[in-house]
């Protein structure tokens, strides 16, 4: 896992507080409970294990529409829940989010054509019914972009890294701000 920690050289730019805090406002008000939703229907404990495993590689949310992030990639999405329901995991085999996400990336690894945003896509779906949740903002594509405004990249980064703006969001908002934001952060 490569871990970022900004450093002496991580260009630490000028926060405008006033530009980002308008950003962050507009954000928790337009997806502040953007999750409720998704979350109730990923983690439907009605489920069986495999059936969370399918529903959250199939990428189809309650109203049958393909989630917008797996659009592009719905044609793989049946060779990843395959290798997965090959591997055999059980929900106690993962302690914590990280171990969840390391699992489901390493299916990714497996599957031509699959990448960083459907890895860390399915294991915040499987999160959802496991009850785990990222603790640090994971850095793909979109998201990736808008840390590095921030001066922070590689693959991970502690809330910490970023202002106390978007760290106050929790580590799953601030992945989602960063990444709807990334154009419109001001530096």
């Amino acid at each position: 896992m490569n871990t970022v920690f900004p450093t002496c050289k991580s260009k630490k730019p000028t926060v405008d507080d006033n530009n980002l805090q308008l950003l962050v406002h507009e954000y928790i008000d337009r997806w502040g409970n953007s999750y409720d939703m998704e979350d109730r229907w990923w983690g439907d404990k009605t489920l069986t294990w495999d059936e969370a495993i399918a529903r959250a590689w199939r990428s189809r949310l309650w109203h049958r529409k393909m989630h917008g992030h797996q659009c592009r990639v719905a044609n793989k999405l049946s060779d990843g829940l395959e290798v997965a329901l090959a591997d055999e995991m059980q929900p106690e085999d993962f302690k914590d989010f990280q171990s969840l996400y390391d699992w489901v990336k390493s299916v990714v690894g497996r599957v031509k054509g699959l990448g960083a945003t459907t890895a860390y896509d399915v294991a915040r779906r499987l999160g959802a019914w496991l009850r785990l949740e990222p603790v640090v903002v994971y850095l793909h594509t979109g998201t990736a972009a808008g840390a590095r405004k921030f001066g922070v990249e590689g693959e991970i980064a502690p809330l910490s890294a970023f202002p106390k703006e978007i760290s106050a969001l929790g580590a799953t908002h601030a992945e989602n701000f960063l990444c709807i934001y990334k154009d419109q952060i001001p530096w």
